[in-house]
């Protein structure tokens, strides 16, 4: 017969780490994956963006193709990443990790694949030009746009919180979205050009994927050894929502139009107030990702606690806020015509305040409409 010693029981309990520690640090890997994972599909979405420009032109029309391109691609992406995480059995990880694997293989070859599809559609009519660019881009922004459904339905899954889990992950990657605009803009373009800017993203592609294998594997071993030591799972109430999920999707749906109309106005206005300067147009991006990005984590730090009207209501401050420095935003920088070149900073600014009232209302309609269920 043996006995058990208090310091014995002491000695294994610390090196065990408790379950929620042990979720933590799980939580933390993805973030850090996640923040990476922006990071190169900004620099891709500038340096295509260049490369889209320089062989059709650069006008409304060329300009309007390309976003619209890209939004499509995202979208749809979204779509198929969201029809993936329902899949109990498929390791939402190792599809990460495929993702950013057939990311990078395009990426790596996307500049030469631009310049020959696009010697020969040259001077085509219009309808051609906007199907050729569809068809470059769509596949690489539809891998892009898989990656942040995937790693919420692993994240859900765990942690049972919709809106906390959409939040943080989207705002590790649109922090890191930022962030390389920020570095485009000051060190890559000027330093590396675009074709060395692509191989660093390729790079961090390479990364993130190699970083979500082993984040698999040590899940993996982590979720088989909590297995065999649990019970039976207790039983599972019915997931209830404060809003229908039809009404969210239009409430989303409008967000992102009027969230997009804002971003074109103030590349529109900061683009007139600093002399068309092609800095002006990196730091304005850079400031409305980076404030989506905080503003996302306010949202994901208010779905952590009570929801229902208090969501409802925080919402409603936010775009009430967003609104007033939407209105103010011209005249402000009107009357401070006379600060120059400094009025730059005054605009990003507003630009930041702004997109943070924008950033919390994806977490919160995501907890608002969508119960964390199977």
């Amino acid at each position: 017969m043996t006995t058990t010693t208090p310091a014995a029981t002491m000695t294994s309990a610390a090196a065990s780490p408790r379950p929620d520690a042990v979720q933590n640090r799980h939580v933390q890997v993805l973030c850090v994956l996640f923040f990476f994972s922006g990071f190169p599909a900004l620099i891709y979405q500038l340096v295509w963006q260049r490369a889209l420009f320089r062989i059709f032109g650069v006008n409304i029309e060329s300009v309007t193709i390309v976003v619209t391109a890209f939004m499509l691609g995202l979208g749809l992406g979204g779509l198929a990443g969201g029809w993936l995480s329902k899949r109990r059995a498929l390791p939402l990880l190792l599809m990460l990790a495929v993702i950013e694997t057939l990311t990078g293989a395009f990426g790596l070859f996307s500049l030469s694949i631009f310049e020959r599809v696009g010697g020969l559609v040259l001077g085509s009519a219009l309808p051609l030009i906007a199907l050729v660019t569809l068809a470059l881009v769509v596949v690489p922004t539809l891998l892009m746009g898989a990656t942040l459904p995937l790693l919420v339905g692993h994240l859900v899954r765990r942690s049972g919180n919709v809106g906390a889990s959409v939040g943080q992950l989207y705002y590790v990657n649109t922090l890191g979205a930022g962030a390389a605009c920020l570095a485009c803009a000051v060190l890559l373009f000027p330093l590396l050009g675009m074709h060395g800017s692509v191989v660093v993203a390729v790079g961090f592609n390479a990364a993130v994927a190699v970083g979500a294998v082993a984040a698999y594997l040590s899940d993996r071993q982590r979720t088989r050894h909590d297995a065999a030591q649990a019970g039976p799972p207790p039983a599972a109430s019915a997931p209830r929502t404060a809003l229908p999920f039809g009404v969210v999707l239009a409430m989303s749906c409008s967000g992102g139009l009027v969230s997009l109309s804002y971003e074109i106005f103030f590349f529109r206005a900061m683009s007139y107030a600093s002399g068309s300067s092609s800095f002006a147009f990196a730091t304005t991006l850079g400031a409305f990702l980076i404030g989506l990005a905080s503003g996302s984590r306010l949202g994901a730090e208010a779905c952590a606690g009570p929801g229902g009207e208090v969501l409802i209501r925080r919402m409603q401050r936010g775009l009430l806020v967003a609104s007033l420095i939407g209105f103010a935003f011209l005249p402000l920088l009107a009357h401070l015509a006379w600060l120059d070149r400094a009025i730059l900073g005054v605009g990003l600014l507003g630009v930041y305040l702004l997109a943070r009232q924008w950033g919390l209302v994806l977490p919160c309609l995501a907890q608002l409409g969508v119960a964390a269920d199977a």
